[in-house]
C-alpha cells in the first residue's frame, strides 16, 4: 500500500525502536511524494545529520550516491568508492546510512556489484535505495529491499467498486478479527462475491460482442466471426476477472495497512472502517503485519491455482483467524 512521507518515517521509527529495522529500504515514487525527504528525515533520525537536500547531506556517518556520468548513470566507480565507508566501524548505537539516488540509473555491472553489498550488509548499516521507475532494478536487487510506495501527502484512499461491495464482508471480519469462525465466513463470502463479479463480466462483455456481430461488414458468416473471437473473449473475461480478485485482495492490505500505521501513530492516517482503529488497538503491529503478509503469500500462490480450496481455507485463516503464523 501507498504511505505519504511522513507515515513511512513514523512506521520506520517503530521498527527500528523494536530492534526490526530492515538492513535494506526501496523507497518508491516521484521526489514530490516525498522520497528524498524520506531519506533526509532518515539520516536525521538515525545519525542526527542536518540538511535540507541529498546534495547537502555532510555526515561522516551519510553516504550518497547518486548519477553522475553525462549519460547520467550510476557507474562502478562510485559503487567501489562507497567501499572504505561501509568497513568503518561505528561505535555501538551508531547508524551508517548509504542512500542511493536515482537507484534504476544503476549500470548493469554496478548493479551486480552492489548486489553482493545488499547480499552481505556490514552491521550497522542501513542501506537506502530511492527509485521513480523500479521495475527498471534488478529484480534480485528488490526482493532484498522492504519496500515503500510514497503516494501524494494526504491524498484520500480510493477504492473500486469491486473492493466496496467486497469492504461490509471485510469489516464484519476485521470487528471480530482473531476468530477462526470470521476468516472462514470472509472465505465464504470472498467466493460468492468472485462468482457473481465473473458472472457481471462475462455477460457484459459477451453482450458487447453480440453487439459488435450485429455491425461487421453484411456477407460475413457471424458465427464464425463469433467463433473466431471465442479465444479472445474468453481471455479478456479471465484479465478482468483476475483484476477484481486481485482488487479485493489489495483491500485486505490496505485494511491491515492501516491498522499498522494508526497502532505505530503515524500522522494523518484516515482508516476507511471504524472496525480499523479497534483492530490497531487490541494487536500488536507484528501480528498485523503477520496478517498482510499472509495476503501476500495468497495473492502468490492462487497465480498457479495450487489447491486452491485448501489454499483459500489456509490463508484466510492466517489473515482473519486466531493464528497469523
Amino acid at each position: 500500500m501507498p504511505f505519504s512521507s511522513a507515515q513511512a518515517l513514523a512506521l520506520l521509527k517503530h521498527a527500528h525502536a523494536s530492534g526490526r529495522m530492515p538492513h535494506a529500504l526501496l523507497i518508491t515514487g516521484a521526489p514530490e511524494f516525498g522520497t528524498n525527504r524520506l531519506a533526509l528525515d532518515l539520516a536525521h533520525y538515525l545519525c542526527g545529520a542536518h540538511a535540507e537536500t541529498l546534495e547537502n547531506l555532510m555526515h561522516p556517518n551519510c553516504c550518497v550516491i547518486r548519477p553522475g556520468s553525462k549519460i547520467r548513470t550510476i557507474t562502478m566507480s562510485a559503487i567501489r568508492s562507497i567501499e572504505p565507508f561501509l568497513t568503518m566501524c561505528l561505535p555501538p548505537g551508531e547508524t551508517k546510512l548509504v542512500i542511493v539516488s536515482e537507484a534504476d540509473r544503476l549500470s548493469d555491472d554496478s548493479a551486480n556489484a552492489f548486489l553482493k553489498t545488499l547480499e552481505e550488509p556490514p552491521p550497522q548499516t542501513l542501506i537506502v535505495l530511492i527509485s521513480e521507475l523500479p521495475s527498471r532494478l534488478l529484480p534480485t536487487i528488490r526482493s532484498r529491499c522492504i519496500r515503500l510506495d510514497l503516494s501524494v501527502p494526504d491524498a484520500g484512499e480510493r477504492i473500486s467498486e469491486a473492493q466496496r461491495r467486497f469492504l461490509p464482508a471485510v469489516r464484519t471480519a476485521l470487528a471480530h478479527l482473531g476468530s477462526d469462525v470470521a476468516a472462514l465466513a470472509l472465505r465464504a463470502d470472498f467466493q460468492d462475491l468472485l462468482v457473481s463479479e465473473r458472472e457481471e463480466i462475462t455477460e457484459r462483455i459477451t453482450s458487447a460482442l453480440k453487439a459488435e456481430a450485429k455491425n461487421i461488414a453484411e456477407g460475413t458468416d457471424v458465427r464464425d466471426w463469433e467463433a473466431q473471437r471465442k479465444d479472445a473473449t474468453a481471455a479478456m473475461i479471465e484479465t478482468e476477472y483476475l483484476a477484481r480478485r486481485t482488487q479485493m485482495l489489495e483491500l485486505l492490505t490496505l485494511c491491515l495497512g492501516q491498522a499498522v500505521l494508526t497502532a505505530s501513530h503515524a500522522p494523518d492516517v484516515k482508516p476507511i472502517a471504524p472496525e480499523i482503529e479497534k483492530i490497531a488497538g487490541n494487536f500488536s503491529v507484528a501480528n498485523l503485519i503477520a496478517r498482510m503478509n499472509a495476503v501476500n503469500d495468497l495473492q502468490k500462490e492462487l497465480i498457479y491455482n495450487v489447491q486452491e480450496a485448501l489454499t483459500l481455507d489456509v490463508r484466510f485463516t492466517q489473515i482473519i483467524g486466531s493464528s497469523p503464523l
